[in-house]
């Protein structure tokens, strides 16, 4: 026998079940999609290597390190003792310690000029992009075998040993991979190229899977989808509130593993939030896209809030579609401007975005037709008018009724004062009563 129950009660632990793993599958999208972007796109670790540098707490940890490279591997106190006369040759050990405390704060501050950070900018992005060329199998000239892909410092160093007079020297004398920083050798690259392909793989599976099994439990749903609409909003807020909690969870504990000394917390804490900013900046795209959601159940829900929304909207949205329309593509060019796509998966889910966002401005705008054919402009501020009007008489009518139960009291004369002037005093507190009315009725009961 064929079931005779609504679509949308026999489908309602289904559709459920749908809306909660569409909120987890958003969940673990966040994650997915910072790791991919922010360690696979360029010109974002780029962005963040450079937001890390202009942080005054790292600058000045990288700024000692690098003066600590170039005293490592140039005798400043010899290169001194040949140029000072000879009775000034046995001070050059204590010149050199004294150039060297100069030498490092010229090293903060020349780690906070354009110059310098550019240079760290170029030096991260040919590492980042021969990285990912050999992650991805697309470079042509490093192999996986013997390969090293690294992040050269030496071209800050020799310019700080300009800054200070040491520049022949330390070119001659420094090392060719001298400030150099190993981000990956060949024993690690098959691995991580594996993790890659899993990385991009899961970002495009959680990220549209997720909105796969909304359109799902919208399809299960007829008849009630601004529910379906409300869960999936309410389930992207809280996927994206938890994206923050977790990053904010995890900061005491990897700065803790990471940090060896005091000094170093402070770094590596920055370093943390601006490596995570990504993180974030996603989660918190994620929590908007919620509240559109829930913007967007309320305007199609029966409440009657929402059906005085769609009644006000009724007469726009029927003899004004161009401007309707006109004012969408404005927003949501203003949207691109603003927060441009960064690689395909994005552009793919801002392409999606955008439909499903221009379907139901349509479904809304069929809805009220159906509704209120009738509906004029000016009807809904009319219709507040009367509401104010009946809620005006209604607070009236509630005053009389309570002022005659103070003046009616049949009780001993001395108590029924008491008792009048205690509920006196609460209808003021409750702004029932003006200060006014309240002195008004206050003389008249203790006047008998």
């Amino acid at each position: 026998m064929a079931p005779t129950a609504p679509a949308e009660t026999r489908h309602r632990l289904s559709v459920r079940i749908l809306v909660v793993l569409a909120s987890i599958l958003a969940f673990l999208a966040i994650f997915t999609s910072w790791i991919d972007r922010q360690a696979l796109d360029t010109n974002e670790w780029v962005g963040t290597s450079g937001k890390l540098l202009q942080d005054r707490a790292i600058s000045d940890a990288v700024a000692t390190y690098s003066v600590d490279q170039l005293y490592a591997d140039v005798d400043v106190a010899a290169q001194l003792r040949e140029r000072l006369p000879q009775p000034l040759q046995p001070l050059s050990a204590p010149v050199a310690a004294g150039i060297r405390q100069f030498a490092t704060q010229a090293a903060k501050e020349a780690f906070q000029s354009p110059r310098v950070q550019q240079a760290w900018k170029d030096a991260n992005r040919v590492a980042h992009r021969e990285l990912v060329s050999i992650l991805k199998g697309s470079n042509q000239y490093v192999s996986s075998e013997n390969g090293r892909v690294v992040l050269a410092l030496r071209p800050i160093i020799l310019q700080l040993a300009d800054r200070i007079g040491l520049k022949k020297p330390a070119s001659q004398n420094l090392p060719a991979d001298v400030g150099t920083l190993e981000i990956a050798d060949s024993k690690q690259l098959d691995a991580a190229r594996t993790v890659v392909k899993i990385v991009e793989g899961l970002a495009w599976i959680f990220t549209f899977g997720s909105l796969a099994l909304f359109g799902a439990a919208a399809y299960l749903a007829r008849g009630r989808r601004w529910i379906v609409s409300l869960g999936y909003g309410l389930g992207l807020v809280a996927a994206g509130l938890a994206a923050i909690a977790v990053r904010a969870a995890l900061k005491p504990l990897l700065v803790d593993s990471l940090a060896k000394t005091e000094d170093a917390k402070v770094p590596a804490q920055h370093a943390w939030d601006i490596g995570t900013s990504l993180l974030q900046s996603i989660a918190t795209t994620v929590v908007v896209y919620g509240v559109l959601f829930v913007v967007a159940a309320f305007l199609a829900s029966p409440s009657d809030r929402a059906v005085a929304v769609r009644r006000a909207l009724a007469p726009a949205l029927r003899e004004r579609q161009a401007l309707v329309w006109s004012l969408f593509g404005a927003a949501v060019l203003i949207a691109l401007i603003i927060s441009p796509p960064a690689g395909t998966r994005q552009l793919v889910l801002t392409v999606l975005l955008i439909a499903l966002a221009g379907t139901g401005l349509e479904l809304l705008r069929r809805k009220t037709e159906r509704e209120f054919p009738g509906a004029k402009r000016g009807d809904w501020l009319r219709e507040m008018r009367r509401r104010a009007r009946q809620s005006t008489a209604e607070a009236g009518r509630r005053i009389g009724s309570a002022v005659r139960e103070l003046t009616d009291d049949d009780r001993d004369p001395d108590d029924a004062k008491l008792d009048r002037l205690e509920r006196l005093g609460e209808l003021k507190e409750k702004g029932v009563l003006t200060a006014a009315e309240f002195r008004e009725e206050k003389r008249r009961i203790l006047g008998g």
